[in-house]
């Protein structure tokens, strides 16, 4: 099998309430079969919205730059660069920025998700 590379500058950024995120590492831009990877970039005082879920996918937010809080089925707790965040198969959840520079994630889903396939919760977001 060769070799498979992209580019962050061969993918467009997908323009979401309170973030960018740039799904670099897809079943259709690398061919993976057990894992998505995009890179999300929130603005200082951003927040990701709608509160929502992954089907049947975990999430994991590895922070690359910045800090924020995250609130997982109730509970919220500070991050900062360097830390790994976990939202559990369908748990409610959200990010935001409580910095005052953007904050920069790499965020891996297995198996892979797109934000289409997002369960969201209108109207129930803590922030």
């Amino acid at each position: 099998m060769a070799v498979r590379i992209i580019s962050p500058k061969d993918v467009p950024v997908l323009q979401m309430r309170g973030r960018t995120l740039q799904w670099l590492a897809t079943p259709e831009t690398l061919g993976c079969q057990y894992l998505a990877l995009a890179i999300m970039n929130c603005s200082p005082g951003s927040v990701v919205r709608p509160l929502h879920a992954h089907r049947d996918t975990e999430e994991i937010l590895l922070v690359l730059q910045g800090q924020g809080e995250a609130w997982v089925d109730g509970e919220t707790a500070p991050f900062s660069k360097g830390d790994v965040v976990l939202f559990p198969a369908n748990s409610k959840h959200m990010v935001r920025n409580t910095g005052d520079e953007p904050l920069i994630g790499a965020c891996m889903f297995s198996p892979p998700t797109t934000p289409d396939s997002y369960v969201l919760f209108e109207g129930e977001e803590p922030w």
